[in-house]
């Protein structure tokens, strides 16, 4: 389900494995280009996992300034809600 603490990350995926390698997280500040590029759709409810061609992958690597591995690595914009307790809670400035 969709909530306001979702964030969105490019992964990546290994070709040969299919396992997961790594992920970079899409910052809010160009979090609409990228999912235009992707082609999210307004009709969406972002939950999905947006597979990206090797053109996609460029132009998203460009604005996140990564070199793309693309014969080495599927690459996918996805989803990621960070869980409530993830040990690293931000706590009130408080003066010393």
């Amino acid at each position: 389900m969709w909530s306001h603490e979702m964030i969105y990350r490019v992964v990546t995926y290994d070709r040969a494995t299919e396992q997961m390698k790594g992920n970079l997280p899409v910052p809010p500040s160009v979090l609409n280009e990228v999912k235009e590029i992707a082609g999210f759709q307004p009709q969406d409810d972002g939950l999905g996992e947006y597979p990206l061609d090797d053109e996609q992958t460029r132009r998203v690597a460009r604005i996140l300034r990564f070199r793309p591995e693309p014969n080495k690595f599927y690459y996918y914009v996805e989803p990621y809600e960070p869980p409530a307790d993830d040990g690293l809670q931000k706590t009130q400035d408080i003066p010393r």
